[in-house]
């Protein structure tokens, strides 16, 4: 299949060569190129021979002589090139099977893939590990992964997990672990199931697993985020966490961290923001995050962005927008940028509004901004009422200005009768497009 070639850099190997963007790279010294490991491990050698198919369906041979790991300056359209590894599991928490019905495929395209979570940091079950992966693994010494775990009783991880063979998690861990491999680990805790003295029991053994040192594999961090629901599921049994029973979840995630403090310097495992937003809690300084080993994971948002507010804070200009601006976040979003947002109207002497939209499109219990739809937002705001509104850039598709519901910005913006400005999830670009 090989991996078609996205971008190529100016002033590169491949530009002086004659690669253009569209071609397909398929072989590199004979050898077919599967994804961007495959590429990457071969790319570092200084004579190569470039397998490429044109548009037209023409095969070009390209000698190449450079030095050892400099880049050849092409990017591909994907990470994967023969087709990512689906998840087949039907875990009874899967948020992917809560979405709308009839979403656009790509929503619905859930992957459990040992290379995504190498390249991505996508998380995977390691349900569908086979021998030659294993082996793959270990030869080119990809690490860290990222593994769902859930919880290390393997009758209770089948059953959440929703298969018929065996879903023991304890073996897979210790045979990535002897081949090197980091690991980043994450429970989606779900009440009635795998919480309580499960939890424990779940963190004490991922616990044990953490390394010497990080020449060796272990365990490197846990995650607990807690199961999310639409107004789309259907399971029964699932509910979601009550504050009195979030705040229970966050001191025995505490006392494990202290314990962790105590036998390795790490606090090793980690609660999801959204844990402290039920339980009325305040979130922790950004220290207890160390490295913000799961930022991707929802782990330390908000203690990062406050961090970075405190840094970015005195560039905030003295005088206020001239225009009536509304920021739309989401209700867990309200929680983290509230306090940065009544900072920054004092510098600047302003009245912007922090606006908290419940989300209308999957229900009220989604309460994560990145999950806001364009229809949100047309439910919540009269057409006209600001002069503009600030939207944070994952309410987007990545790579066009569509929301979730396949509304365009263009076409919220037109309803709405209000121009919208979107920015980086970051304060200095929030600031800066405050004060644009």
């Amino acid at each position: 299949m090989g991996g078609q070639i996205s971008l190529v850099m100016a002033g590169s190997i491949a530009e002086e060569l004659g690669i253009k963007p569209g071609d397909i790279l398929q072989a590199i010294n004979g050898d077919p190129v599967k994804d961007l490991i495959d590429f990457n491990f071969w790319e570092a050698g200084e004579e190569l021979e470039l397998t490429i198919e044109k548009p037209g369906g023409e095969i070009w041979i390209y000698q190449v002589e450079k030095d050892y790991d400099e880049p050849l300056g092409i990017s591909f359209t994907a990470s994967v090139f023969n087709g990512i590894r689906r998840c087949h599991n039907r875990c009874i928490f899967c948020f992917e099977e809560q979405l709308q019905p009839n979403p656009r495929p790509s929503l619905h395209a859930k992957d459990d893939d040992y290379r995504m979570s190498f390249l991505e940091g996508n998380f995977i079950t390691c349900t569908n590990l086979k021998e030659e992966d294993y082996q793959r693994i270990g030869q080119l010494h990809l690490s860290p992964l990222y593994v769902s775990v859930h919880t290390v009783d393997s009758q209770l991880r089948q059953e959440m997990l929703g298969i018929k063979k065996s879903a023991a998690i304890v073996p897979v861990l210790q045979r990535l672990i002897d081949m090197g491999c980091l690991l980043h680990t994450q429970i989606v805790l779900c009440p009635g199931f795998n919480d309580g003295a499960k939890l424990q029991e779940t963190m004490d053994v991922l616990s044990s697993l953490y390394p010497r040192d990080y020449t060796c594999g272990g365990v490197i961090s846990a995650a607990v985020v807690p199961v999310g629901l639409t107004k789309f599921q259907k399971n029964p049994a699932m509910r979601l966490f009550t504050p009195s029973e979030a705040g229970s979840v966050l001191d025995m995630i505490e006392d494990k961290q202290r314990q962790c403090r105590s036998m390795f310097g790490s606090n090793f495992v980690f609660p999801a923001d959204e844990l402290y937003v039920k339980a009325e809690r305040p979130f922790p300084d950004a220290e207890v995050y160390e490295d913000f080993p799961q930022l991707e994971n929802g782990i330390g948002m908000a203690a990062l962005f406050r961090q970075e507010y405190r840094l970015c804070k005195d560039n905030i200009p003295a005088a206020p927008p001239k225009e009536k601006l509304a920021i739309i976040t989401g209700v867990n979003g309200r929680a983290a940028l509230a306090p940065c947002i009544r900072d920054l109207n004092l510098r600047c002497g302003g009245d912007i509004k922090l606006l908290a939209v419940k989300n209308s499109f999957y229900g009220p219990t989604v309460t994560a901004t990145g999950l806001l739809t364009g229809s949100c937002l047309l439910n919540a705001l009269t057409p006209g009422s600001y002069d503009r509104l600030l939207l944070p850039a994952n309410m987007l598709k990545f790579d066009e200005d569509i929301f979730l519901d396949d509304l365009t910005l263009a076409e919220v913006s037109q309803k709405l009768q209000m121009p919208i400005t979107v920015a980086d999830c970051s304060p200095q670009a929030m600031i800066d497009a405050i004060f644009k």
